[in-house]
């Protein structure tokens, strides 16, 4: 069977207080000398004022210096979609061209972060991307990949260049037309001078019966959209755009969430 490319962030100053303990002593005149007693002008000296002057502390006490607030951490969708709503009949998988169960197939989007304004490192932590229609063969889900990778560079045109920072298996259940939501278990943190790129792989499901089209629309994109299909037949073996085979239409519904800083 051949495969083929199908439709779909001071100091206290203390005032030391210095008390003197004066003793005043009084002595009585012994004799017939006069009752009254009149006080010895050398036992009672006069009591100066301390020397000198107490000056003030030198120097001003300067107010604390202002303590700025941390950075705010800023939620970021990276987007290249103009719509998020999934179109029937618009996406392409490759799949076996006999039994129509699609085989093994990649989809990308690569986010440049400095197009996206951020100039600090982003932690991805939430992945959405759209299904056209997903159907398993032996039961309701079937299993693919979301994987983050860093990449020097905005164009992706081998896999060599990717730098695989989170990997995470998600059970898609048979739907159509809809959007599943995928929370990272492992967080992905890229620097500001690099793309982040997403990836939805999926496995090949001819042997489990399994059919899966990536969810997309034809309302227009910001970057372009990627596809993978190694399998015989298709033999699309390092990634390239969706418009370079001829689908410039089919605009690949993925988006990364993350944080700032």
């Amino acid at each position: 069977m051949r495969a083929s490319l199908a439709g779909r962030a001071f100091g206290t100053i203390g005032l030391v207080a210095c008390t003197a303990l004066i003793a005043a002593c009084a002595t009585a005149n012994q004799g017939g000398g006069d009752d009254d007693v009149q006080p010895d002008s050398s036992t009672n000296p006069t009591i100066d004022a301390p020397p000198g002057t107490i000056d003030a502390p030198p120097g001003t006490i300067d107010a604390a210096p202002p303590i700025d607030a941390p950075p705010q951490v800023q939620t970021v969708t990276l987007s290249q979609n103009t719509s998020m709503t999934v179109a029937s009949a618009n996406s392409v998988a490759c799949s076996n061209s006999t039994t129509g169960y699609t085989t093994e197939n990649s989809y990308y989007r690569v986010f440049p972060l400095s197009s996206a304004g951020i100039t600090t490192t982003f932690t991805a932590n939430r992945v959405d991307f759209g299904i056209e229609q997903a159907t398993g063969g032996s039961g309701a889900t079937q299993t693919v990949q979301v994987r983050i990778y860093s990449m020097a560079g905005t164009a992706l045109t081998s896999t060599s260049q990717l730098t695989l920072l989170s990997g995470q298996n998600v059970a898609v259940p048979d739907s159509a037309l809809a959007v599943q939501q995928v929370t990272l278990t492992t967080p992905a943190t890229v620097a500001a001078n690099l793309s982040l790129v997403a990836e939805v792989f999926v496995p090949d499901g001819t042997a489990t019966s399994n059919t899966f089209f990536m969810g997309s629309n034809a309302s227009g994109e910001s970057g372009p959209s990627y596809i993978r299909a190694p399998s015989t037949g298709c033999d699309i073996t390092q990634p390239v755009t969706l418009s370079s085979l001829g689908y410039p239409t089919v605009n690949l519904i993925l988006t990364v969430t993350g944080t700032t800083p």
